[in-house]
């Protein structure tokens, strides 16, 4: 037997943005309740809030955009999970990475990265401006996009913090951005060849027990999307 679970959080008034900025907005423009023939909603959101994916365009100018791609690239049947604890403002992908870095099999288009950094998201919207999950997350260093494009074929990777940029760290995390989404990121050879790796962010992987047969990622598609909030859905043997 098989379940399906959501590796995607619900947009909702509470949901965090990096750095403190405008969240989601939700307006219902008719409602049954109040006389109208139907239910409707208007809503306002930034690309990059909630569960989203970020596109190359996102850090390069020349980049691919998210509706660029095709339906199939959206499904991830060889998917690893690292677990790993982070701690407030840590950087990963170091030295200390290698060897998680290198049990990843090669194969691998999908990897999830599992750090237990979920738990604060829900007091993000409770606490003051100091909130853990908005403003001391974990970031990745340039190191890792360069090491798993070098050496591993995935397309994506994904991890349960709100951005893959440490906001105490944002000019390193801009580096970080584009080594894993620039099409010549800094510090690559010449020669460089392997594709852009596309990051999902503020994921909600606390559900997740095994590691999933199939991933599905489905962005809001737009035109020129830099990146999109998405729904995100796991396939488990049970």
């Amino acid at each position: 037997m098989n379940k399906w679970v959501y590796l995607s959080h619900q947009l909702n008034a509470a949901t965090p943005a990096y750095g403190k900025g405008e969240g989601f907005r939700v307006q219902r423009v008719s409602s049954i309740a109040n006389g109208d023939t139907s239910n409707n909603s208007f809503f306002q959101l930034s690309s990059h809030l909630g569960t989203h994916i970020d596109s190359s365009y996102h850090f390069e100018k020349a980049g691919y955009s998210l509706d660029q791609l095709t339906a199939e690239q959206w499904v991830f049947s060889s998917v690893h999970v690292i677990e790993y604890q982070a701690v407030p403002g840590e950087m990963l992908g170091g030295s200390n990475w290698l060897t998680l870095f290198e049990q990843t099999p090669v194969d691998t288009d999908l990897l999830l990265v599992k750090t237990g950094f979920e738990r604060y998201r829900e007091k993000a919207s409770l606490v003051p401006d100091d909130s853990l999950y908005i403003f001391h997350n974990p970031g990745w260093l340039p190191e890792a996009g360069l090491w798993l494009r070098e050496n591993r074929n995935i397309r994506a990777i994904g991890f349960d913090f709100i951005s893959l940029t440490s906001y105490q760290n944002r000019s390193l995390g801009r580096q970080a951005h584009r080594a894993f989404l620039a099409s010549q990121p800094d510090g690559a050879a010449n020669d460089w060849k392997h594709d852009p790796i596309m990051i999902i962010e503020d994921m909600k992987l606390s559900e997740l027990t095994e590691i999933p047969e199939l991933v599905i990622a489905a962005p809001l598609l737009f035109e020129g999307a830099d990146g999109s909030p998405a729904t995100v859905l796991a396939k488990l043997s049970i």
